[in-house]
């Protein structure tokens, strides 16, 4: 009995293993797509894209 409680146990964190891996890529592949025009000017070292309004959409744009 306490053989497959053990076997038991081992499926169930096998499975939140992999779907805690699966949920962290999902949020992983949304930040960079989100993000990929700041991504890419920080990479060129150029400014970091401005809002429609002008104002800068990200935290770490130098206020003037």
């Amino acid at each position: 009995m306490k053989e497959k409680l053990e076997k038991a146990w081992m499926k169930v964190g096998k499975f939140l293993l992999w779907a805690l891996a699966t949920i962290l890529c999902c949020c992983l592949t949304y930040l960079v797509f989100v993000h990929r025009h700041a991504i890419v000017a920080a990479i060129k070292g150029e400014p970091l894209p401005k809002k429609a309004g002008g104002k800068c959409c990200h935290k770490f744009c130098k206020k003037k």
